[in-house]
């Protein structure tokens, strides 16, 4: 069996970097990672702001512990048990808190115009770069007829006269048919050359 040299420096081409002919697969696409990252930092922030407010409109207060940085930490809790406010924020005093009715409807209703925001951001950016396309478009496609036609190259040769035709006596037998013109045939003129 033949032994293959090393590959490295003077041996031929290496592969650096992972980059072989295999295809490559696997891994998490960015766009992926970027939106389950702001998925959990809107949940986080709906959570807070939930609580507060829910803890606002009963008491007339917001309540004392409820922060942000606290905030997955009390939605891990309510995940597990989501009717126990006092659980999920054990530094804030339960006579702070409000009942989880009103905590789960502003946290729902928070949610839903979040989402309807986000669909309507992304429908905003999807229709400007369509305009921004068609308008790319409109601009490609004036230019070619702003320019001016392309001359053609001017011929020095006059043009050449119709022949013109001969008359000749018709025979009676071929009186009914018309006298056929003569036409002779001219060669093409050799192109010029630039």
């Amino acid at each position: 069996m033949a032994r293959q040299a090393p590959r490295g420096r003077g041996n031929g081409p290496a592969h650096h970097g992972g980059h072989d002919d295999r295809p490559q697969g696997g891994g998490i696409p960015d766009g992926l990672l970027i939106g389950l990252l702001g998925l959990l930092l809107a949940a986080t922030l709906v959570g807070w702001t939930a609580t507060g407010l829910a803890g606002l409109l009963a008491h007339g207060a917001w309540p004392d512990g409820v922060t942000f940085t606290r905030s997955p930490l009390a939605l891990r809790e309510l995940a597990t048990a989501p009717q126990d406010l006092a659980a999920a924020w054990p530094g804030t005093p339960p006579a702070q808190l409000s009942g989880y009715g009103l905590f789960w409807g502003l946290f729902i209703g928070e949610l839903m115009v979040l989402v309807v925001l986000v669909v309507f951001t992304l429908g905003v950016v999807a229709r400007g770069r369509a305009v921004r396309e068609r308008r790319r478009e409109e601009r490609t496609l004036e230019a070619p007829e702003k320019q001016p036609p392309a001359q053609a190259p001017s011929q020095h040769q006059p043009p050449s006269p119709a022949p013109a035709p001969t008359l000749t006596k018709a025979h009676p037998a071929t009186a009914a048919s018309p006298p056929a013109a003569s036409v002779t045939p001219t060669a093409p003129a050799p192109p010029e050359a630039p």
